[in-house]
């Protein structure tokens, strides 16, 4: 059916001939063969009288059959087939509109909604007709387009990308009223297969706008349906439940990879679609110490929002070590705090428990574990060795988090967020005047901001706080409605004390038997790990930020239409705590991270509520198109080869009558002839790929020997930018480089080659020298998929502007032409933070020992990847560089982690002109002065040279600590 799918006829009126297919099957059954003429003298008249061989009355079968084929794609011929139609302009007159979904779905094939809308705007021009280029996502501020020349809508076009929210199909409808004067004219509206809500109202808008003329929806077709993924709720054990969804059709397969902070994958799972199904749920089973690193869920090969599903703080599972200090636990298991406890910890988290009665071994054994929270239970003091192990502990980032008991009444420890009063308080019974006591509202810098507290909890009895000791380190995140304290806590270096001012069972309140505990617990194990969470979450580390839960998220990082995370755009806008949970993403709120560092909130394209319908209900009596990503192909000539090759079976089948051939072979050597003649027949037809034999075109020669020559030596290779003179230095420097290598290291490379980005296979370089012309213009979608691609293949672009320019000068856009030029260049590329070349860097001790990295010129510094870890975390180093590249300022390390890899940084950036310094004559002598430092700086610059080689094949080899005798003592150290 695909096949079919594709097929189209340019004179479909010829195929009416197929009618005629009985007449000629008639008229062939009813004329025999010509009759056989032999020549034989007159005595031998009566010879054979009685012969039993008869002429048949009738063609035989076979003859016939292959008359009728050969008919049928002579008809077939004339009617002119072609395989991937271009799409068709509708005859009607007027102006052509092109509605195009441009939502979450259209992300993954991006690329062939682009070719589409091309070939409908060449119609166009041909057609010499104006077009209307409507999206359905629209952008507020964006504007929408009127009535264009095709040139224009090219232009538009080109501006046009997928958006991370669903698309807005009325809103689009009242735009395209507003931009067309009265007639009438075609509509294709290229549909991304989801119905989104009133799909068919949609398009009867649509057929209405058309005023009389051609309606033509364009569909993806079944195994390119849309597809998304969210965390499956209800999610047990340490696995993360991940669920697939789709609006049903054909089977298929379907991958889902969870992915780290860093970009690294982690673990996947297959999942089959089968037919008619809208979802399909599977478990990703990590260690816990990996699940932890989970910044994001993706289906592999689909780029868009959808296919993402973002994981926040929230969704960190943590491994709580539980000690109670009651001693009825056995005896009375179900009053047992352990037992409340176990039951609103459990469906988030992964609970141990130590059986040894010694609360120190206990805590031991926990810790050794690696618990990221302690929960003790009625255990009043700890003694000093175990004080001290827990304090080491917490100030590290673990939560201890207590519970108040009979023991505590005695005032407790020093691992208490707040001093206690000796005693207890009692609230109701024969000896009080007070009565129970209900929970007052959560303040707004509290953890439990917009908790519902609800009237049904009661506190009888609690544990006091010493007001009159109490410090500005004293947090209260919960008070009773007199305003006493209930929950306290203290922040204490990387970790948190967080104290319950009553009993974890319900011998002093009912909060532990009601639906609020299990939300405060929750959000107390949020507390844990501030660092990892915001290093998955994208956000940045604040080891002394208060983790309150605020009623206001700001957008940290958001998605854009092909899923890849970034900075949120200028129309993002906050949303409230409430809102978050059950929000549709829009253009205001796309999805993405929002919240302050260590408490964020993700959005997701979808949530629990979510489902995906197919696009269905639209009327039979229009053109229904599918998108194609392959060009045009005439299958004329294929069918008029194959009707004379059935026409010339057929002569040769008429004679082998005529002559008796047939008569005289006995009947088995007969049914074998037959066969064999289908057999060459069925051979005949095969669609055999003759044109890629025999019309193999000069540049797939061209490119065959670029391959040959590539792969034979390792070799250096610079980027040809269309300048003779930047390239003829690229080539003479990389020359020059290349005899540097060859004669004092191991590598021995060939003549440096030249590549066209754009179309050259680049894997076979290990560096590729790129010259930034000032007038560098930004890379197409394409090429950007292809530097991507030799960048994680491992391989290593040195960008040099050769203006001597200091990036840093560049932060607000403005600064030297370098800088600009760079920033338009890799405008669409995904480009890691950076930092100048730091003094312990493997590239300055990978071959030679280098603490500058000069060129022809030396003021600027040598920019790569920054580590992780790295100290430059200010900003103020690199936002000039981040910022020059891709026009916003430059995220702390925290925030975005780089790439880990091998190492390596991929990218290099200088604006020293490397090339110029190491270009040579063909004697091997200096082409290019080199200032300010003359020759002494040019031996300089071709050990910087030798340096980036051995980095780019060495990786970090030199960074092992089995290397630091050998350096020290080249250092004289």
């Amino acid at each position: 059916m695909g096949l079919l799918q594709n097929l189209a006829f340019l004179n479909p009126a010829v195929l009416w001939a197929l009618a005629a297919l009985p007449v000629i099957w008639w008229l062939l059954r009813a004329t025999p063969p010509q009759p056989q003429r032999i020549r034989f003298p007159g005595t031998r008249l009566l010879k054979g009288l009685r012969s039993r061989q008869q002429t048949p009355a009738r063609s035989p079968w076979w003859l016939t059959l292959l008359r009728l084929i050969a008919a049928a794609l002579l008809i077939g011929a004339l009617a002119e087939p072609v395989l991937n139609p271009r799409g068709p302009v509708a005859s009607t007159g007027g102006p052509l509109v092109l509605v195009v979904d441009n939502g979450w779905a259209s992300g993954t094939r991006w690329d062939e909604r682009r070719q589409t809308i091309l070939r409908h705007l060449d119609e166009a021009t041909a057609a010499g007709r104006s077009v209307v280029l409507v999206p359905t996502a629209i952008v507020p501020g964006a504007g929408i387009p009127g009535l264009v020349a095709p040139q224009e809508a090219r232009d538009i076009l080109e501006a046009l990308r997928p958006q991370p929210f669903a698309p807005d199909r009325m809103a689009a409808t009242q735009a395209i009223a507003a931009n067309l004067p009265a007639g009438t004219r075609s509509v294709v509206w290229l549909s991304d297969g989801l119905d989104h809500g009133g799909g068919t109202e949609f398009f009867a808008r649509l057929t209405a706008l058309a005023n009389g003329g051609d309606v033509s929806v364009v569909e993806p077709a079944a195994l390119q349906a849309p597809v998304a993924v969210r965390l499956a709720p209800g999610t047990t054990g340490s696995a993360l439940s991940a669920e697939v969804l789709s609006a049903g059709g054909v089977t298929r397969e379907v991958t889902v990879t969870a992915v780290s902070g860093a970009g690294q994958p982690l673990g996947d799972t297959k999942l089959v679609l089968t037919a008619g199904s809208k979802s399909v749920r599977a478990e990703v089973a990590l260690p816990l110490e990996l699940r932890n690193q989970i910044a994001r869920l993706e289906i592999a090969g689909e780029r868009s929002a959808g296919a993402v599903a973002l994981l926040d703080s929230g969704s960190r599972w943590n491994r709580i070590g539980l000690i109670s200090g009651a001693s009825r636990e056995q005896a009375q298991p179900l009053l047992a705090p352990l037992f409340y406890l176990e039951r609103a910890l459990a469906p988030f988290s992964d609970l141990v428990k130590a059986d040894d009665p010694n609360t120190s071994n206990a805590i031991d054994t926990l810790l050794q574990r690696n618990v990221s929270v302690l929960v003790l239970a009625d255990i009043g003091k700890l003694n000093e060795a175990t004080s001290k192990r827990v304090a080491d502990w917490v100030d590290k980032g673990g939560v201890l988090l207590r519970f108040a008991g009979p023991r505590m009444e005695d005032g407790g420890d020093g691992l208490l967020p707040a001093p206690l009063r000796l005693g207890g308080r009692a609230l109701g019974g024969a000896l009080s005047w007070s009565t129970p006591q209900a929970l007052s509202g959560f303040e707004a810098g509290s953890p439990f901001a917009g908790l519902n507290s609800s009237e049904d909890v009661k506190v009888s009895r609690q544990v006091l706080a010493d007001p009159a000791l109490l410090t500005d380190e004293t947090r209260i995140w919960a008070r009773l409605a007199d305003g006493t304290p209930l929950v306290t806590a203290s922040k204490r270096k990387g970790g948190w004390l967080v104290l319950f001012h009553v009993t974890a069972n319900s011998d002093w309140s009912s909060l532990p038997i009601s639906g609020l505990f299990v939300d405060m617990l929750r959000r107390v194990v949020r507390l844990t790990g501030l660092a990892d969470i915001a290093s998955n979450s994208g956000g940045a580390t604040d080891a002394q930020a208060a983790p309150t839960q605020a009623s206001v998220l700001s957008p940290s990082l958001t998605l854009d239409g092909f899923g890849v995370l970034a900075a949120p755009p200028p129309t993002a806008e906050a949303l409230t705590a409430e809102s978050a949970p059950d929000l549709a993403p829009t253009a205001l709120h796309p999805p993405g991270l929002y919240g302050p560092p260590g408490a964020v909130r993700a959005l997701n394209v979808v949530h629990a509520k979510s489902t995906l319908t197919a696009l269905t209900g639209l009327p039979v009596s229009f053109a229904r198109l599918a998108y194609k990503a392959g060009e045009s192909v005439p299958l004329k000539s294929w069918a008029l080869m194959a009707a004379l090759t059935l026409f010339l079976a057929d002569v040769l089948a008429v004679l082998g009558l005529q002559t008796g051939w047939f008569r005289q072979m006995r009947p088995l050597t007969r049914k074998a002839a037959v066969l064999l003649l289908a057999l060459v027949l069925t051979a005949g037809l095969h669609p055999v790929d003759l044109a890629s034999a025999q019309t193999k075109t000069p540049a797939d020669a061209e490119s065959d020997t670029f391959a040959l020559q590539a792969a034979e030596k390792t070799r250096l290779a610079f980027v040809k930018t269309g300048d003779q003179a930047a390239d003829e230095t690229s080539r003479r420097g990389l020359t020059g480089l290349s005899l540097i290598l060859a004669a004092r290291t191991a590598v021995e490379p060939d003549t440096p080659m030249g590549v066209r980005i754009e179309t050259d296979e680049l894997s076979f370089f290990p560096v590729l020298y790129w010259p930034v012309l000032p007038d560098a213009r930004p890379l197409e979608d394409s090429t950007v998929a292809r530097i991507d691609a030799y960048i994680k293949g491992g391989g290593m672009i040195v960008f040099d502007t050769r203006d001597s320019g200091d990036f840093a000068l560049a932060a607000d856009g403005s600064g030297g032409g370098g800088a600009t030029a760079l920033r338009r260049l890799v405008s669409k590329l995904d480009v890691p933070p950076l930092e100048p070349t730091p003094p312990d860097h493997v590239l300055g001790r990978a071959f030679y020992l280098l603490k500058a990295f000069p060129g022809r010129f030396d003021a600027s510094p040598l920019w790569v990847e920054r580590r992780s870890g790295s100290d430059a975390d200010d900003g103020a180093s690199d936002a000039g560089l981040f910022g020059a590249i891709t026009g916003t300022p430059a995220a702390p390390s925290s925030d975005r982690p780089v790439r880990q890899d091998d190492g390596v940084s991929a990218l290099l950036v200088t604006a020293n002109d490397l090339a110029g310094a190491w270009a040579v004559d063909d004697d091997g002598q200096p082409l290019n002065a080199v200032i300010p430092g003359g020759e002494e700086q040019r031996e300089q610059a071709f050990r910087v040279g030798v340096n980036i080689v051995m980095y780019a094949l060495t990786g970090n080899y030199k960074a092992d600590q089995v290397h630091v005798p050998a350096l020290l003592e080249r250092l004289g150290q």
